[in-house]
């Protein structure tokens, strides 16, 4: 059973000093942490202690540092693609929303070229 006041989970947000816990509609409780620079931080400080999530925790790095440098629809679907990678990583079924469809909706709103 997982809870919003168990001692791991509210241990390792007041730990760190960041971010909020909610508890999501099928139960499994979400860190969330708003800011890129404590989401940086945070990455940065597990990266040596993770061992299933070190590909995720680079591209979380990785992610960010490429968003700062958008200047471009172009550079955003750059950006999309990378963000895509998460789906193999994670397994991700439900997600909808890739680089392939945003790069649609930019090309047939002309807001970007072919």
């Amino acid at each position: 059973h997982r809870d919003l006041h168990s001692f791991p989970t509210r241990r390792s947000s007041d730990l760190a000093g960041v971010g909020y816990l909610r508890k999501r509609k099928d139960g499994i409780v979400e860190w969330i942490i708003g800011d890129e620079q404590s989401q940086l931080d945070l990455a940065k400080t597990l990266l040596p202690f993770s061992k299933l999530k070190k590909k995720q925790l680079r591209l979380l790095s990785e992610i960010i540092y490429q968003k700062r440098e958008i200047s471009s629809a172009s550079k955003f679907i750059d950006l999309c693609r990378v963000i895509d990678k998460f789906k193999q990583l994670n397994y991700s079924k439900k997600r909808t929303i890739t680089a392939s469809l945003v790069e649609k909706v930019l090309i047939d709103k002309k807001l970007l070229t072919p």
